[in-house]
């Protein structure tokens, strides 16, 4: 019996540390690491680790070190956050400097400019970005509610810039060693980003929590760790710590039992000597942000999926390829054999990517969420009907004639250089948040993005009975 009870306080007091070194050591040891500090080293020497690896193994000159040098000055900062008021935006830049160095330099690879562009290799510089932006989701400390959160920029921003870069190299690639490079790379990529977006989203879901009482950042000593515990003053702190636990460990085994625990019970107050006082702010019922009701655990939200009607299919039927009921399809669905005599019908398609190789005479999505379609070259149209955050890209080297727009909520349309030079006729009605995405006046120039008019003004003349339509401008 004697040993069941000390068992059971022992986990008492196991799972009341673990719940202060989650918090940042609020009750414990000043010295203790936090358990984020560890959960980011181990993205470091896992993810990190593989990605670094795969790019020596496809041959990626000049990205390793870069990209290791960014999460290594973001981890300083991950260790310092316990100790650390809340930093100016000036002194948060100044100590990311290592990030925005190594961003740089992967730019150049990615974006590369004067003689150096002109003997550039554009499937190569899609590597690069895709391999910048991991150096770019070390900034996610920068980020904060009610503005963007690191989530929402690591996952929405990076992430997604990444993946584009990557899908694109695959589909436009003609070089099979340059996209294998791209197959090889591109799960790494992916698992990268999923830890990372796991990870502030468990510790930092609205941005990171500064100690009010801590000290300014350049000032503050870092927390332990596999990578951060060599200095003398460190060791000597750990030495009592061990010694403390062994101690506590022989206690349990046997070595009292009952009669050691009722020994302490019968020192009375002075038991407690060595404990830490609570002052009236800590209670609960004199804290601000704490409250007696006791809320429910939230049960975890299932997502709801659209009901299929049928399996998801490639067919061609009635003179056209019809691609239906695909559901966050892992691999790019490919329509290979559509022709100039025949049309593509996309419906029921949920977070996929569909890639329209040859010329065919009209496409038509329908009933689609958040797909990526790729077309080449369209006789008569491209008609997008009833669609949610659907993109319609069209490749170098496409042409389409003219888009009709129906029934859509945040429709994008993104012409390549060819595309945008045969003018095509846009057409939307019903819309909202739509955007045309157009390149540069040149290659090295940014795309620009132009909304779509979703308010309009009317004027009837009294004198002449005409009437004139006119989009609104904010």
């Amino acid at each position: 019996m004697s040993e069941e009870v000390t068992a059971r306080l022992e986990a008492v007091a196991a799972r009341l540390e673990r719940v202060a070194a989650k918090l940042g050591g609020g009750g414990g040891d000043d010295d203790e690491v936090p358990i984020y500090v560890a959960d980011y080293e181990a993205i470091i020497n896992k993810e990190v680790k593989d990605l670094a690896e795969t790019i020596d193994k496809i041959g990626l000159e000049g990205a390793k070190q870069p990209m290791l040098d960014a999460f290594a000055n973001s981890l300083q900062l991950v260790k310092r956050i316990s100790k650390s008021k809340k930093p100016s935006a000036g002194e948060l830049n100044e100590f990311l400097s290592g990030v925005k160095t190594a961003y740089e330099q992967l730019n150049a690879k990615a974006e590369p400019r004067g003689k150096a562009a002109r003997k550039s290799d554009r499937d190569l510089e899609m590597i690069y970005t895709s391999v910048r932006e991991c150096a770019n989701a070390c900034n996610w400390p920068k980020y904060a509610a009610p503005g963007m959160t690191p989530k929402q920029f690591i996952a929405g921003d990076c992430g997604a810039t990444s993946s584009t870069k990557i899908t694109q190299l695959l589909l436009k690639c003609k070089d099979d060693g340059k996209k294998q490079k791209g197959k090889d790379i591109s799960p790494k990529l992916k698992a990268l980003f999923d830890k990372l977006e796991e990870f502030v989203k468990e510790y930092f879901k609205t941005g990171v929590d500064w100690n009010p009482k801590g000290v300014a950042i350049s000032e503050a000593s870092a927390s332990g760790g596999s990578g951060g515990g060599g200095d003398d003053e460190k060791k000597e702190s750990a030495a009592p710590k061990k010694k403390g636990k062994k101690k506590a460990g022989g206690a349990g085994g046997g070595g009292g039992g009952m009669a050691a625990v009722m020994g302490d019970l019968s020192k009375g107050l002075s038991v407690t000597k060595g404990m830490k006082k609570v002052t009236s702010s800590m209670k609960t019922k004199n804290r601000k942000d704490r409250s007696g009701k006791v809320a429910a655990p939230k049960k975890p939200v299932k997502k709801n999926k659209r009901k299929k009607f049928g399996p998801p299919t490639t067919k061609f039927m009635g003179g056209r390829w019809m691609v239906e009921n695909y559901d966050e399809s892992p691999d790019i669905l490919t329509v290979e054999k559509a022709n100039l005599k025949s049309n593509v019908f996309i419906t029921m398609c949920d977070m996929s990517t569909i890639n329209i190789t040859n010329k065919v005479k009209a496409v038509t999505i329908d009933n689609c969420v958040k797909c990526r379609i790729f077309v080449n070259q369209v006789v008569s149209t491209v008609e997008i009907v009833n669609c949610k955050s659907c993109k319609v890209i069209v490749v170098e080297g496409g042409k389409v004639p003219s888009f009709a727009v129906d029934k859509c909520e945040s429709p994008q349309i993104i012409l390549s250089r060819s595309a945008y030079e045969a003018q095509p006729d846009i057409y939307s009605s019903n819309v909202s948040a739509m955007n045309v995405e157009v390149p540069g006046k040149t290659e090295n120039d940014d795309n620009k993005e132009f909304p779509i008019p979703e308010q309009f003004l009317t004027k009837i003349d009294c004198k002449t009975g005409v009437c004139t339509t006119t989009p609104t401008e904010h």
